[in-house]
């Protein structure tokens, strides 16, 4: 372990500290490279907070971990705040600027939110989204594979904020059905990250079911965020 530069320790140290902050404690006590790497400002502006666990036996020492990353101008907190606000508070202004700026700095989940969002809101009365954002396809699937996963989604506990509601009401799912890409003979397919094939739909129709998806799902990863002192 001494002979391990600090980066690995980095990255070692991030991993327990996303399984158990109680380790995570007890790894700094354990071993004074540890404890050097997590006493860094550096650490908490980069630990990995989407998937940290929020035991209830650590619930103090989450908060803390939580809010020290959040001021140390940690993406992810501050993408996990932003969500809170948002989805949890109401506060839709706020929390999408906060969203907009964790995806500035780095996190790729909050540019995924972030671009949806804008497309989810480009909704015409016809039902039809337009804003289409630069992802591929490919990367679409892998970013709603995370969010459906069960480690994100699952928080009931609160309802959709009433602007963000009508909007998603708006969006008409069923737009590939009089759709001429519907119609191709014979049907083209396309494959999902996790093997599974579905009809290839044209850019339109790909966009409206996505935005639909999305607006469905995402809601499911806000989760509460420690109150300040």
């Amino acid at each position: 372990m001494e002979n391990l530069p600090p980066s690995m320790l980095h990255k070692i140290l991030s991993t327990v500290a996303t399984m158990s902050l109680r380790d995570f404690g007890s790894a700094r006590i354990a071993f004074p490279g540890f404890n050097e790497v997590g006493r860094e400002d550096h650490f908490y502006r980069s630990a990995n907070l989407i998937y940290l666990n929020d035991w209830i036996h650590e619930v103090i020492a989450v908060r803390i971990f939580r809010l020290k990353c959040y001021r140390s101008g940690n993406p992810e907190a501050i993408y996990l705040r932003g969500m809170y606000e948002f989805f949890i508070l109401h506060l839709l202004d706020e929390g999408r600027k906060k969203i907009h700026l964790a995806g500035e700095r780095g996190c790729e989940l909050a540019q995924f939110v972030n671009g949806m969002l804008n497309l989810a809101f480009s909704v015409d009365r016809r039902g039809i989204v337009h804003n289409y954002p630069a992802f591929t396809r490919q990367h679409v699937y892998k970013m709603f594979q995370i969010i459906c996963s069960w480690q994100l989604s699952g928080h009931w506990d609160y309802d959709k904020p009433g602007m963000f509601l009508s909007v998603a009401e708006r969006i008409d799912p069923n737009v590939p059905c009089d759709c001429w890409c519907s119609h191709i003979d014979p049907p083209e397919f396309e494959v999902s990250l996790n093997g599974s094939r579905s009809r290839w739909k044209c850019d339109r129709c790909f966009w409206n079911c996505a935005a639909w998806d999305f607006c469905d799902e995402i809601h499911l990863t806000a989760r509460a965020w420690p109150i300040e002192d």
